[in-house]
């Protein structure tokens, strides 16, 4: 018998995705805390996004697993 619910994470009652805007990109970054902390500095240094910008990483349930969310505005190519 399928239960969608065994082995799921169980996310804190504070995680919350963020609202769908059309004009917005969010990105997700899912793995180990290291690489999600040096993926975020990495690209702050290659002016792409601001640190402040991310959520601070979150366990995920998953064993050494975390997730982390920052949203930007998309700005419409010019023509």
């Amino acid at each position: 018998m399928f239960n969608p619910t065994a082995g799921e994470p169980n996310l804190p009652t504070s995680f919350r995705l963020p609202t769908y805007q059309p004009d917005k990109l969010c990105h997700i970054l899912l793995g180990d805390y290291a690489a999600l902390v040096e993926a975020i500095n990495r690209m702050e240094v290659l002016r792409y996004c601001d640190r402040v910008g991310w959520i601070d990483p979150i366990p995920t349930g998953r064993s050494g697993e975390y997730i982390s969310v920052m949203t930007r505005r998309i700005t419409p190519p010019e023509i």
